[in-house]
């Protein structure tokens, strides 16, 4: 059986170039990152649309945007998730 995270439980820090600018965690996207995906997913019925296989659904952000620049590197770190990385040229 595979490991399920509680999705509103994982915190996560955001760094740009190695230096924390924001934390933040899942339960700050309406209370669980599910719950955005829910609302999303019934706001859509109402027009006769669905979600299909293979969309990309992003249910929203766990922390501010910070401002970056040609050169920066941001890094959001998501606990035992894991972190994800970008470098802008």
């Amino acid at each position: 059986m595979a490991y399920a995270p509680d999705l509103a439980a994982v915190d996560v820090d955001l760094l740009v170039d190695g230096s924390r600018v924001a934390t933040g965690s899942g339960n700050e996207v309406m209370g669980h990152p599910a719950a955005a995906v829910a609302w999303l997913a019934n706001a859509l019925t109402a027009y006769g649309i669905g979600l299909d296989p293979g969309h990309v659904i992003l249910p929203g952000a766990m922390t501010t945007a910070p401002c970056i620049g040609a050169g920066q590197k941001a890094e959001a770190r998501f606990g035992a998730l894991g972190s994800v990385s970008v470098s802008f040229i």
